[in-house]
């Protein structure tokens, strides 16, 4: 079953040691890494990218590998003066990573100015599912963050199903009490939901699912997916608890990179394809535990 999916917020420049100390690049944000594994996932749904890029030869690379992933970018927008942020991966022996980044003033940071300038806003196009995260709010100023919602709403009005994942970085935000009032606009957006327990415990001192699911049923959310590390993953749908995946660890962890990402985007496109919240958290899970085994967001195709 073809549905249509849009993907919202920032791909960048991917720098990694490679093995004779050399860096190596790629392309990849958490919004783009899942629209990339919802393709992978499910080929006959159409996938496409909401962002903006430069007019250097870095965005033409990038631009070229969305097309090479079948990512519709037809809706990115072109910035004149500004160019793709970049960040850079290190990795400890166990996996777990640490990211530098060079984004202030990326051209993604421009998209809703650019898009209103343009007089695309009231004409932007209807999708099945929209997914945005906590990062695709957070290099945004404030008031280009409400431009954001405000389209999120009408697309929502329009039939759309929402989803958010708050995707914490407290680098993204002025304070604590600056990420919980937008992410819990955000929230109120959006009809599927993929809060994390720790990031939860952060900002609203929620020490439970219940706290957590409580929350978002609160501000409205429908279906409520919790990464809840070691303990697994659970899914609440219209106030009912009705999954449970247990944590499997991979046999090897190389690269955590994009394990959230990798399942999100799997998740949505198994949903949108008619699979049970079972049968999408499985497979979500399955695909998490690939990527984790291989350096970088967005793993080799043959893999």
């Amino acid at each position: 079953m073809s549905k249509s999916l849009l993907f919202i917020g920032e791909c960048m420049m991917e720098l990694r040691k490679g093995n004779t100390d050399n860096l190596e690049y790629s392309f990849a944000g958490d919004a783009y890494n899942s629209a990339v594994y919802a393709k992978r996932c499910c080929a006959e749904h159409q996938v496409s990218f909401f962002s903006a890029r430069g007019k250097d030869q870095f965005s033409e690379m990038m631009q070229l590998r969305w097309q090479s992933e079948g990512i519709d970018s037809s809706l990115v927008e072109v910035s004149e003066h500004r160019v793709p942020g970049i960040y850079a991966i290190a990795t400890d022996s166990q996996g777990e990573r640490q990211f530098s980044y060079w984004r202030n003033n990326s051209a993604a940071t421009e998209m809703m100015m650019l898009l209103e300038q343009n007089g695309q806003g009231d004409n932007f196009p209807d999708f099945d599912c929209v997914f945005f995260s906590g990062i695709s709010l957070g290099i945004l100023s404030d008031d280009c963050k409400q431009r954001l919602l405000n389209l999120l709403s009408r697309l929502r009005k329009r039939g759309a199903k929402i989803a958010f994942d708050p995707n914490y970085r407290e680098s993204l935000w002025r304070d604590k009490g600056h990420a919980r009032s937008w992410i819990l606009r955000a929230y109120q957006c959006c009809d599927i939901a993929f809060p994390g327990l720790e990031e939860h415990q952060v900002l609203f001192a929620h020490e439970s699912l219940d706290e957590v699911h409580q929350c978002l049923a609160e501000q409205g959310v429908d279906e409520c997916v919790i990464k809840a590390g070691e303990a697994g993953v659970f899914a609440f749908s219209n106030g009912i608890a009705c999954a449970h995946k247990p944590f499997q660890a991979a046999l090897k962890q190389v690269d955590t990179t994009a394990a959230g990402d990798s399942f999100s985007g799997t998740y949505l496109a198994m949903r949108l394809g008619g699979s049970t919240l079972d049968t999408a958290i499985d497979m979500g899970a399955k695909v998490a535990r690939t990527v984790v085994q291989h350096e970088g967001a967005i793993v080799n195709i043959d893999v």
